[in-house]
């Protein structure tokens, strides 16, 4: 399952290899008893195959989503669920979708099976555990967060002000990998992603503010390597299982420490290595104490040549000029008009400022 967010519908998963003798009723199949009682009048004792393959026996939904259908849909009900599985269930149980949950909770069945999934236990989950659920089983992999061997894990302490030069320079230094870049905010991530555009990167952004159609747009085209670079916001950090991933950046430092563990779980996937580079600034140290002390580890410094980082700066700073400047206009451009179909966030048109970086890839170009 996804990250949570509430956009995009719920989907359904037919399964058609259904023994006959699991199911004897339309009462089996979650038919209400109107409808029971009209197919006794039919003369229909017992449900067909073809009836049995019409009904979908898993749904996957944001709890939102889930939430209008229950409410909104004549018909839709989830009386006869036996099995509840919550997926990233820290982040489901947190306060956010906390009034989602308990509508949820209040018209499923009580008698049923309830799974919670998740890479980070907090609390909440631990009290539920105890609480609310019927002799509970924990199954864990290991007692204490950790990352997986095979990541190389390093650290980057810069001044705040030279960020955007020094990712520039390990961008260029482990050029031909794929790279995650992870950035606190919406708009740090579009600013970025037209910074690194601007001089010539394969970059695309993927955060809250975009439509559905263009977050899957971006996710698409990384997936299809038809882009190197993918900046994301945490809604990215977690569901995503993209193999491909070699570099996982962390921009901007997570303020909770768990979601380190999530950042960096998009690289080094099933047995592949991978490495995470994290940003650390003046104002970051605490932050980043605490992720070590929560990973076990002290990381070690990604070695980098200071002289050569500086070299950039010229171009960089041209660079965020533009990228402002294309932000600003984007800005201007969705106040005007929020059904404008041409606004593409990706197509390389799209703004035509950037030909005019110096060692951009539109450089040759004709302005407009």
């Amino acid at each position: 399952m996804a990250a949570p967010e509430e956009h995009g519908s719920p989907t359904e998963a037919p399964q058609p290899a259904v023994e006959e003798e699991e199911i004897k009723t339309f009462k089996d199949l979650g038919v209400t008893d109107v409808l029971c009682e009209a197919c006794d009048q039919l003369g229909w004792a017992k449900p067909t195959k073809i009836q049995i393959e019409a009904i979908p026996l898993a749904l996957q939904a944001t709890p939102g989503r889930l939430i209008d259908h229950l409410e909104n849909t004549k018909g839709f009900n989830l009386r006869a669920l036996k099995y509840l599985v919550m997926d990233e269930a820290d982040r489901i149980l947190n306060m956010d979708f906390e009034t989602e949950v308990d509508k949820i909770l209040k018209v499923i069945p009580r008698d049923r099976k309830t799974f919670l999934f998740s890479a980070t236990m907090t609390k909440k989950v631990q009290k539920l555990q105890r609480a609310a659920l019927k002799n509970p089983v924990k199954c864990a992999v290991s007692s204490k967060y950790q990352t997986v061997e095979k990541l190389q894990q390093y650290y980057l302490f810069i001044p705040s002000k030279f960020k955007d030069t020094y990712l520039v320079y390990i961008l260029n230094e482990l050029a031909g990998n794929s790279f995650m870049i992870f950035c606190s905010t919406c708009n740090n991530t579009q600013r970025t992603a037209l910074l690194l555009r601007n001089l010539g990167f394969t970059a695309i952004p993927l955060h809250g503010q975009m439509s559905q159609s263009k977050r899957l747009g971006s996710l698409n085209k990384f997936k299809a390597k038809a882009r190197s670079i993918l900046l994301a916001t945490d809604v990215a950090s977690r569901g995503l299982d993209i193999p491909h991933v070699d570099v996982v950046v962390n921009f901007d430092i997570p303020t909770h420490s768990k979601d380190y563990i999530h950042r960096v779980g998009r690289t080094a996937r099933a047995g592949r290595s991978g490495k995470s580079i994290t940003f650390v600034t003046q104002y970051d140290v605490e932050l980043f104490q605490r992720i070590e002390h929560l990973i076990g580890k002290k990381l070690p410094v990604f070695p980098t040549q200071d002289d050569e980082v500086m070299m950039l700066t010229e171009r960089v700073t041209e660079a965020q000029r533009f990228a402002r400047m294309e932000l600003r206009e984007h800005g201007e451009k969705k106040k005007r008009t929020r059904e404008d179909a041409g606004d593409n966030d990706d197509t390389e048109g799209a703004i035509g400022v950037r030909n005019k970086v110096a060692g951009g890839k539109m450089k040759k170009r004709k302005g407009r």
